[in-house]
């Protein structure tokens, strides 16, 4: 089964109080040790030391980065150390180019919103996807993304990108909200990104330049 993994600090604490006023920023996360996120650098640029470390059990591997939506709040007059409230792991998707279109899946989905970040660095989607419990062991969703690339008359670059989704017999009994990001290192400023998502009302088409990093 396809699910979001996400982290949440034990001492949360209703009311009026320190999570009254959370944020909410898609970033790139950093753990020192297994399972603890130090710092962060969101899509707006700014860079955040989380203090203490936030407990992430999806974070598994020490010393890496990885891709998530940081809830936190911060102190006034506190520009750097923010109190991390949790943490849900984005999905990162790359681009890779189809070798066998027999084999791509695109099982209908729920698409919410699509854009590219501030800073340039990735292509996000937000969606639902329908899932439940399954008897079989084996039952897990599948996402992908799927590229090929043609050239305009006028030498431009068209990247055709296709969500790969496969549904592979997961009961479809209540949608469950998911974030994915494609990193557009590959991709050069001006480049044009086609991506094509089929969901339940049909297949959408997003257009999107790549911008400058």
């Amino acid at each position: 089964m396809l699910w979001m993994a996400a982290c949440t600090s034990e001492d949360y604490e209703t009311g009026n109080g320190e999570y009254s006023f959370l944020r909410a920023d898609f970033a790139e996360v950093h753990t020192a040790d297994e399972k603890k996120v130090v710092n962060a650098r969101t899509d707006e640029g700014d860079t955040l030391v989380l203090q203490p470390p936030l407990d992430c059990s999806w974070a598994t591997v020490p010393d890496s980065t990885y891709r998530a939506l940081l809830y936190y709040s911060r102190e006034p007059g506190n520009k750097l150390e923010v109190k991390g409230f949790s943490a849900a792991q984005v999905l990162v998707l790359q681009a890779k180019e189809v070798k066998d279109e027999t084999k791509v899946r695109t099982d209908p989905l729920t698409l919410e919103s699509a854009w590219i970040s501030p800073n340039g660095k990735y292509l996000n989607l937000g969606m639902f996807v329908k899932t439940g419990v399954s008897d079989a062991k084996d039952a897990y969703q599948t996402l992908a993304m799927m590229r090929d690339t043609t050239i305009t008359s006028e030498g431009v670059r068209v990247h055709h990108l296709r969500l790969f989704h496969n549904q592979n017999g997961v009961p479809e009994y209540y949608s469950s909200r998911i974030y994915t990001s494609t990193p557009l290192a590959p991709f050069d400023k001006g480049d044009l990104l086609r991506i094509e998502i089929n969901t339940y009302d049909g297949p959408v088409v997003r257009f999107f330049e790549v911008p400058e990093r």
